[in-house]
């Protein structure tokens, strides 16, 4: 079986280097990397072409800098539709473990060949603060919760059928927070299974701190938590409006989002972020034909 790698980088040429060496360190090499760079700057595009280069089956495109959702979806549609059989997609601040792509191929053979095409590998990704992210679902009101029978995967240590992606996209309407949660909502409408795969592992070497969006935005909030609530209510309106219908938990998950929301805002005194968290929620969208 064939992986690839879909590495999304922004602004952090040491990071993907470290990224790639793990990559191509690995016991079983992936079948191709590509490299999918939304660095703003020519500079540091340079820099992480330079990069690339050192690694034979790798590579490089730009990104269309519209957020996470739009450059994963950049990577993915660059890998060889007939010569791929699954792939995982990493972020440039994780470093896989060496036996990563070897204890995915193994899990996979371990199913019947019937069932591959529909089913996710999701792992543990570690991170160096010592936070530990694994499978689960999400609960009502649409934060991440543990789960015995996953519904949600460990984004960075995760593996997908290649064919799922000509079937589903990343959802581009959000920017950043929760896209792989809603893209699994997706799958399971479409009759995938997710199973955890513990073997699976990789170290996320930045995290949160590591991140551009952990800046002061409005009031006492960062961009980074304005970007996360507005995607959960997005992800939480799409939810039971579209993928599982259902009227009653939509009016509920609505009244009780925006009750909650305000309270929040009000003890972080920032109010003032209301129309910012709506207007990049991007909600309209879920009302407009596809």
């Amino acid at each position: 079986m064939r992986v690839a790698a879909c590495i999304t980088t922004r602004n952090r040429p040491h990071d993907l280097e470290n990224c790639l060496r793990s990559l191509w360190d690995s016991q079983i090499k992936p079948h191709l990397v590509v490299v999918s760079d939304d660095s703003p700057d020519i500079e540091v595009q340079q820099q992480n072409q330079q990069i690339v280069q050192q690694y034979p089956e790798t590579i490089y495109i730009t990104g269309p800098r519209r957020g996470v959702c739009a450059n994963r979806n950049n990577a993915v549609n660059a890998t060889p539709i007939l010569e791929t059989d699954l792939v995982a997609f990493i972020d440039d601040d994780i470093c896989v473990e060496p036996e990563f792509i070897g204890s995915a191929i193994a899990r996979y053979t371990q199913i019947s060949i019937e069932q591959r095409n529909t089913t996710i590998l999701s792992g543990v990704s570690h991170g160096s603060n010592g936070y530990m992210m694994v499978s689960g679902k999400l609960s009502f009101r649409g934060y991440f919760c543990a789960s015995d029978v996953p519904e949600t995967v460990a984004i960075h240590a995760s593996v997908f059928p290649r064919q799922f992606f000509d079937q589903e996209q990343w959802d581009e309407n959000i920017f950043f927070g929760y896209e792989d949660a809603e893209l699994c909502l997706r799958a399971l409408k479409r009759g995938y299974k997710i199973i955890h795969c513990p073997e699976l592992r990789v170290n996320h070497d930045a995290g949160v701190k590591g991140s551009s969006l952990m800046v002061s935005e409005i009031g006492k909030l960062t961009n980074y938590e304005i970007s996360i609530e507005a995607a959960r209510l997005y992800v939480g309106i799409k939810r039971y409006k579209d993928l599982f219908p259902n009227v009653l938990k939509l009016i509920s998950f609505c009244f009780i989002y925006f009750l909650h929301m305000t309270a929040y805002l009000s003890k972080r005194a920032s109010l003032q972020a209301w129309p910012e968290i709506i207007r990049r929620s991007r909600i309209q969208k879920l009302w407009q034909p596809s």
